[in-house]
């Protein structure tokens, strides 16, 4: 025997979100694009998951000066070239810290700057 009058329920999600900040440019959103006020929001969402899909988060250890100015060092010997950010990146080292151990190693002659 078939099923009778069995129908599929969705679940809909309400949030209660203030716009009161964001209101005259969600207008300015709803009339250039002419959609609804909840178009535009799930759209905004969808645009920002996508466009966050791909970064990356660094988490930066908690090292003293004289520990980064050795990484730093062991990192870059044998590169010709490096970059700040990359040795940031890679040793996960605040960005601060890495220039302040770049610039003691340019002050004794280790690095050059370009």
């Amino acid at each position: 025997m078939g099923e009778i009058g069995v129908e599929k329920r969705t679940h809909r999600y309400v949030y209660p979100v203030d716009l009161k900040d964001v209101s005259e440019m969600l207008d300015i959103i709803v009339d250039k694009l002419d959609c609804s006020k909840a178009d535009a929001i799930r759209d905004a969402v969808q645009y920002y998951a996508e466009y966050i899909r791909g970064l990356e988060v660094v988490t930066y250890r908690d090292v003293g000066k004289e520990q980064a100015k050795k990484e730093v060092q062991d990192y870059i010997k044998g590169k010709e070239r490096v970059a700040a950010d990359e040795i940031s990146d890679a040793l996960k080292i605040d960005m601060g810290m890495v220039n302040e151990a770049l610039l003691e190693l340019w002050q004794e002659g280790w690095v050059e700057p370009e």
